[in-house]
């Protein structure tokens, strides 16, 4: 047997978690502005990725005409530079080991580089030295030639 409730109170369909026609139409508005704003969004990204492809294919391009018209220099840049590379990563990813200097020089020798370095400071610290004491010494240089001369013209 039917009730005689078919259709629920209209108070009670918000309660229930029901929504008005007004909601709804703000809700679907909203989605479409989001859509809209996404799509915009793609279209920027797919124009700046288009953009940076034909960008990157037209320097491509560039660098292989110079190539092109220069293969001897381009080979040695190439070689040169990846010789460097090859350095770094060498010495970066391995361990130090004994060399034969290590094992067979004398301490003396292969302190040499030390030594002859300490030996150019001191070096440069006693030219330095000179060179501050140079104007009087030659000051009192003229003074002791201007002594002489007088004391030897007046003999």
């Amino acid at each position: 047997m039917p009730s005689g409730n078919q259709n629920p109170p209209q108070g009670q369909g918000r309660q229930n978690g029901g929504s008005s026609p007004g909601a709804r139409e703000q809700i679907q508005n909203l989605g479409g502005q989001l859509q809209e704003g996404a799509a915009q969004v793609g279209d920027r990204l797919r124009e700046g990725y288009d953009a940076t492809r034909e960008e990157m294919a037209r320097r491509y391009r560039r660098a292989e005409g110079t190539i092109a018209r220069n293969p001897a220099p381009s080979l040695l840049i190439s070689f040169g530079v990846g010789f460097g590379v090859g350095l770094i990563v060498t010495s970066l990813l391995g361990r130090r080991e004994e060399t034969w200097a290590d094992r067979y020089l004398p301490d003396s020798l292969r302190k040499m580089p030390e030594t002859l370095r300490d030996s150019a400071q001191s070096l440069r610290d006693s030219a330095q030295s000179v060179r501050d004491s140079a104007p009087d010494a030659l000051h009192n240089l003229a003074d002791a030639i201007a002594s002489r001369v007088s004391s030897v013209l007046r003999r």
